[in-house]
């Protein structure tokens, strides 16, 4: 019993320990939108989803970090974007507004929406997207995490938005001092980053 108790307590006391070093330190998730490699800056989108990463919904802060100071705390530089998010069912599409810097709701025809398409399917395979087809004012998208091949209609002034709008940006992982939450102190690309390779 004595045995148990001391064991209790050890097992107590590191975990109070561990808190304390972690208890400063910060964590924010979010596709990148923004990013300067001469002034050092990241902005993302805050994903507001934190308990259930089966799913995710890039509606939150508008944040820019600095980023760390070292190289070695950055992972692989992100590839700009200014597509959140899609919703088939309310026909939108959520987007980073490049002259407000806010997120958009933008009301879009869906006129083909194709699931379980890979990335080896031959409608997907060695094409760049967004595809922007003036001609029938339709943007065809491609979600290699979601398998889904979509084309969609939107409102005249919005087919004159950059290609880099319909694009998604990298999903990042930010990790920050409470003390200073716009510094980076490490920077995890999660779309480029292989996580079950040795």
């Amino acid at each position: 019993m004595k045995k148990t108790k001391t064991l209790l307590l050890s097992l107590l006391a590191s975990t109070l320990a561990l808190a304390a070093c972690t208890s400063d330190s910060g964590v924010e998730q979010g596709r990148c939108v923004a990013f300067d490699p001469a002034a050092k800056t990241m902005t993302l989108v805050a994903d507001t989803v934190r308990d259930d990463r089966s799913r995710t919904d890039y509606s939150g802060a508008v944040i820019t970090y600095k980023l760390p100071a070292e190289s070695k705390e950055m992972g692989p530089a992100p590839s700009v974007g200014g597509r959140l998010m899609v919703d088939v069912e309310k026909s939108n599409v959520l987007v980073f507004d490049p002259v407000s810097k806010k997120p958009r709701e933008i009301a879009v025809e869906f006129t083909s929406v194709e699931k379980n398409i890979n990335r080896t399917n031959p409608k997907v395979a060695g094409k760049t997207f967004p595809l922007i087809d003036k001609e029938k004012q339709t943007i065809t998208i491609y979600s290699a995490r979601l398998s889904t091949l979509t084309t969609f209609k939107p409102p005249q002034a919005a087919m004159e938005l950059p290609a880099e709008v319909w694009a998604p940006g990298d999903e990042m992982r930010i990790a920050f001092k409470q003390t200073d939450k716009t510094q980076a102190t490490r920077v995890m690309n999660v779309s480029q980053t292989n996580i079950f390779r040795r």
